[in-house]
């Protein structure tokens, strides 16, 4: 069987974010790896990277691979692409799977619209279920064994039981051979973006040694990640591929994805304690880096900054989100205060890492005076703490996170207890939405796959902020050229 994985290019102005292009997309990577070690040369896979190329490229490599399946990574801002690509699979004769959040978020859905989708796996944990689903196919095998698939049968659609999947039992090490011939692309962004904050060449990539945060019992207003339950890897294995992607393809930047670093307080010092002799020495001289994400909270606490500092991180990106106390409660930040996220920036630059700070604009009960109070405390930042780039974006409310259950899952909310606590919640914000309001809301996005992120961003300042869109984008405008003048990266993203 011939196999191609790929990634939808982002067509909205995510294209911009920061991190862009700088990292491989290592999740369809481990994919390929997992499918090569099961099914030997059974099997015959390419990968394929929209995030540095483009649609057509992905759509061109499909009709000259001519794929019997192709798998498409998809994320909501990126799904229209994610369809055309499915168009193009469809026309050659593939059959088309798709995986990741969005996917995930609507797997029923997207069978139900779209005709061009064959299958859809809706597990966080994709590794072992598109190998059972590559087996069955190859085998001719039900797919009613398969776990996590939806798929049509008997013209009916089938959701099959999605188990969660431990990564301390099985995380395959994503083998970069699948991209080697465009690892020096990522570099090269990198390189333009942040080559300033390194005295040496680099060469970077992502891994994901673990899941979760430790704020996913209470995830943030606009948090859409799938799965935040706290998965940890053996630290063995975390170690073991950093060893082997320096020796074998020169890379000496890790991105470890982790949702937030400082959830695990175990996991963090079973790395310490696991990190091999050879790679302490050459983490301590500077020739291998770290960069995580982080919660300010999180870091303010057990001693958090100096493991860091200790396993070789040198960039952190943070999330926090606003310097005004009424917008960080809207944000759900769990006890996280503007206090809090100056003092974690303050250690982090103490211990010599850079900082990648993130805002948002446009929260829920957004007023005309909140995002003056967040702006000051990024000036006050930029004059005390040295730092690597300052993102402040518009919110968008996306599916699975709080600011859904408020724009479309208001009768059967996920993250939050009940209609009457969101009631309460918006009622605290000065925020109402009317019976007519909410049908006009489900109208709109509700039961859809296909979600316009301009119109989201606009329909959300109108109803659930006291600020409209334009004035949004305005202030976004007045903090990037502020940001500019003190020689500091800016950047934007889809949240």
């Amino acid at each position: 069987m011939k196999v191609l994985l790929a990634n939808a290019p982002d067509p909205t102005a995510n294209r911009n974010a920061s991190n862009c292009a700088c990292y491989p997309h290592i999740g369809i990577i481990q994919l390929a790896t997992a499918t090569r070690e099961a099914l030997g040369d059974r099997v015959d896979i390419r990968v394929v990277d929209g995030g540095i190329s483009n649609t057509e490229t992905v759509q061109q490599a499909v009709r000259a691979f001519a794929p019997d399946l192709v798998g498409v990574s998809a994320l909501t801002p990126a799904y229209s692409e994610t369809l055309r690509i499915a168009e193009t699979a469809k026309a050659c004769g593939a059959e088309v799977v798709l995986g990741d959040d969005h996917a995930i978020f609507f797997p029923e859905t997207i069978l139900r619209n779209r005709h061009q989708i064959d299958y859809v796996i809706a597990n966080d944990g994709g590794e072992i279920p598109f190998v059972e689903l590559v087996r069955a196919l190859l085998d001719g095998t039900s797919l009613s064994g398969v776990s996590s698939p939806a798929y049509r049968h008997d013209g009916r659609i089938h959701l099959n039981p999605a188990p969660k999947y431990a990564l301390s039992l099985r995380n395959t090490i994503p083998d970069p051979s699948f991209i080697e011939d465009v690892l020096d692309i990522y570099a090269d962004h990198y390189r333009t973006q942040f080559g300033h904050l390194h005295d040496h060449r680099v060469r970077p990539v992502t891994v994901n040694n673990a899941r979760g945060c430790e704020n996913g019992y209470k995830r943030c207003t606009y948090c859409s990640i799938a799965d935040l339950t706290v998965n940890t890897s053996d630290p063995r294995g975390f170690w073991k591929a950093i060893d082997q992607y320096n020796r074998e393809h020169g890379i000496n930047l890790f991105f470890e994805v982790y949702d937030s670093f400082t959830a695990s307080p175990r996991y963090v010092d079973a790395l310490i304690d696991a990190t091999p002799p050879h790679l302490k020495r050459r983490i301590d001289e500077g020739e291998l880096q770290l960069m995580v994400y982080a919660r300010a909270l999180g870091l303010t606490k057990r001693n958090n900054v100096d493991k860091l500092r200790r396993l070789g991180v040198t960039r952190a990106t943070i999330g926090l989100d606003a310097a005004d106390p009424e917008m960080l409660e809207a944000q759900r930040k769990n006890k996280t205060t503007d206090e809090t996220n100056l003092e974690a920036i303050r250690m982090l630059n103490k211990a010599g890492i850079s900082v990648h700070a993130s805002y948002i604009a446009g929260a829920p009960g957004e007023r005309p005076e909140t995002p003056d109070r967040t702006i000051a405390g990024i000036r006050q930042m930029l004059g005390e703490v040295e730092l690597s780039l300052v993102e402040f974006s518009q919110f968008i409310p996306l599916p699975n996170g709080p600011a859904w259950d408020l724009l479309v899952d208001y009768e059967r909310p996920d993250s939050f207890k009940s209609s009457a606590e969101i009631d309460g919640y918006l009622t605290a914000l000065g925020i109402t939405v009317t019976r007519e309001d909410r049908e006009e809301m489900f109208a709109r996005f509700g039961d859809q796959d296909l979600l316009d992120i301009d119109e989201l961003g606009a329909f959300w300042a109108d109803n659930f902020t006291h600020i409209s869109e334009k004035y949004a984008l305005e202030r976004i405008g007045e903090v990037d050229e502020m940001v500019s003048a003190y020689k500091v990266r800016t950047g934007n993203n889809v949240g």
